[in-house]
């Protein structure tokens, strides 16, 4: 496998697991479908309303610098034939008690053999109860990707969130998904669109180096498989 990443700092991590890869051909990561849910962070389509006028992963300058498209890219890099999808599934967040899966039939028939979770900023802390948002994700996850035995990597919420975390991470820990930690960027204003966008809903977004530190740390989860 050839050695592509989006900045310097995870180049290490990614040939140490690429160079493992490679030592053991049992172990040779294999992607051909890879689906990402989210929310406005993967896409959101314009909205004037909110001073928003683009059709990609809010807050980026452009399509090609928002999370997805920086991820696909690097994985097309080693996988030519990778199909990739992305849906913002922002229904999903606030409904999640009572939603019928079934309008996200097409998410299924893509049958993923990589499903990437990248959600939790939306959900209605009031409604939480017991684990009642883990057991929902896990049921619409096995909808997702039940006959598929897909691979499943969930991250925590970009703004730190402790209750909604804990029902993605129980969830994750239940079901045996991989983690990707990020709520530490969203600590942080170096990583967010603050100043671009009068909104300010809109300008606590990820900028281009917040979705580029997303892309990184979900292409480093990605390839250390091996």
């Amino acid at each position: 496998m050839k050695l592509h990443v989006l900045v310097p700092f995870v180049a290490a991590t990614v040939f140490a697991a690429c160079q493992s890869a490679g030592e053991d051909d049992e172990d040779v990561l294999e992607i051909n479908r890879v689906l990402v849910i989210g929310n406005s962070i993967t896409y959101h389509p314009i909205a004037p309303d909110i001073g928003w006028h683009a059709d990609w992963g809010m807050a980026a300058s452009a399509r090609e610098n928002d999370f997805c498209s920086l991820l696909e890219a690097s994985l097309l890099a080693d996988f030519p034939e990778l199909a990739f999808m992305r849906e913002n599934v922002y229904p999903f967040e606030r409904h999640y008690d009572d939603l019928d899966f079934e309008q996200y039939a097409y998410l299924k028939e893509f049958a993923a053999d990589l499903l990437v979770i990248r959600l939790g900023e939306n959900v209605n802390t009031d409604k939480l109860e017991g684990w009642n948002f883990s057991e929902r994700l896990q049921a619409f996850t096995d909808y997702l990707t039940g006959e598929t035995g897909a691979r499943i990597i969930v991250t925590t919420t970009f703004w730190e969130n402790a209750v909604v975390n804990e029902q993605l991470l129980h969830a994750a820990g239940v079901e045996g998904w991989e983690t990707v930690s990020l709520s530490h960027l969203g600590e942080d204003e170096q990583y967010m669109a603050i100043g671009a966008f009068e909104n300010p809903d809109v300008a606590r977004h990820p900028n281009d180096k917040g979705m580029r530190a997303i892309a990184n740390l979900i292409l480093q989860s990605i390839l250390a498989r091996g």
